[in-house]
C-alpha cells in the first residue's frame, strides 16, 4: 500500500513569517498536536511544529525561531510501512507528504494508518504495550503536571487516585487548551460553558480558568482531577490489537491504558506503539 492511498489531503498549516499565537490558535481549533510550516503564499515546507516546541519556548512569539526545519517527511509513492517504521522509531504524529520540488502534497499520521492494519495482525496487544509509564496522582497541580510532560516527552499520563486505581488520564492537549486563546479572564467568572469560542472549551472543565500573555504560556495550580479525561478507554493484556485499534478511531484518541482485572495500572499502548504491526 502506498501513501497517497491513506494520507490525508484537508492540509492543516501555519506559515511564516508568523507568530506563535497564530499557530496556538490553528492547533487549537482544529484538534492537532502539530503542523507543517510553509513559506507564506506557497507550498513550499520549511519546518514543522508541534505544541511540545512551543511549551519549551513559551518566551518566544515568533514561529520561525521554534518550529524544528530538520524534520521527517515521506513521499506519496513510498509504501505505507516506511511511515509506520518514522511514527515508530522517533515517536513522532504526523509527517508531511511532500513532492520532489518540497511542496507539500498531503499530510500522513499514524490514524491514518491505524485504518489499515494488515489483515494478518490477529493478536493481543500484550506485545505491544509498555509498561514504563508514568503515573501521577490526582491532587497534583496542572502546573507541576506540565513540567512532568515536558521532562518525560509523555504525551498522555494516567492518573491514580488514593486506592492506587486509574481513575483518568490527562494529557498535553488539555494542558495546551488551557493555557492560551484567551488574554484575558474576569479572577470571579468561573463559569465558562457559554463562550463563544466553543471549539476551545470543548472537554475543558468549567471551573478552570486560564491565562494566557504574549510573553508566557501559563497554567493554573489546580489539580489534575479536576481537568482530567474520567471517561477513560482502557485495555486489558488480552485484548485483541484490531479491537483497540477501533477503540481509538471511534475516541480520537491516541493513547489507552492497560489495566488488570482490579482495575490496576500496568502499562500503556499508543496509536505510536501499533506502528509495529506493519514491519
Amino acid at each position: 500500500m502506498k501513501i497517497e492511498e491513506v494520507m490525508s489531503e484537508d492540509l492543516i498549516v501555519g506559515y511564516v513569517p508568523g507568530t506563535v499565537k497564530e499557530a496556538l490558535r490553528t492547533l487549537a481549533k482544529h484538534n492537532k498536536s502539530g503542523m507543517p510550516i510553509l513559506k507564506k503564499d506557497t507550498k513550499i515546507v520549511l519546518g514543522v511544529i508541534t505544541r511540545s516546541d512551543i511549551f519549551k519556548n513559551p518566551d518566544e512569539d515568533q514561529l520561525a525561531l521554534i518550529m524544528s526545519d530538520d524534520f521527517h517527511y515521506v513521499e506519496r509513492f513510498q509504501e505505507v510501512k516506511e511511515a509506520a517504521k518514522l511514527f515508530y522509531k522517533h515517536r513522532i504524529h504526523g509527517l508531511p507528504v511532500i513532492n520532489n520540488r518540497k511542496h507539500l502534497v498531503g499530510i500522513v499520521s499514524p490514524t491514518d494508518l491505524l485504518k489499515y492494519l494488515p489483515k494478518t495482525v490477529n493478536q493481543s496487544i500484550e506485545r505491544y504495550f509498555t509498561n514504563l509509564v508514568v503515573p501521577v496522582y490526582h491532587d497534583t497541580p496542572i502546573n507541576i503536571i506540565m513540567e512532568i510532560i515536558n521532562i518525560t516527552q509523555e504525551h498522555a499520563l494516567p492518573v491514580l487516585n488514593d486506592e492506587r486505581k486509574l481513575c483518568g488520564i490527562v494529557t498535553d492537549g488539555d494542558l495546551f487548551k488551557l493555557s492560551h486563546i484567551k488574554e484575558s479572564v474576569s479572577q470571579t467568572d468561573m463559569g465558562m460553558g457559554g463562550d463563544e469560542d466553543a471549539w476551545t472549551w470543548e472537554g475543558i472543565r468549567d471551573t478552570v480558568r486560564l491565562h494566557y500573555s504574549t510573553s508566557e504560556v501559563s497554567l493554573p495550580p489546580v489539580p489534575v482531577k479536576q481537568v482530567m479525561i474520567t471517561n477513560i478507554v482502557k485495555g486489558l493484556k488480552t485484548t485483541p490489537v484490531e479491537e483497540l485499534a477501533e477503540k481509538m478511531l471511534k475516541n480520537k484518541i491516541s493513547h489507552v491504558p492497560v489495566v488488570d482485572s482490579e482495575d490496576h495500572l500496568i502499562g500503556m499502548v499508543t496509536d505510536i506503539d501499533l506502528m509495529a504491526c506493519w514491519f
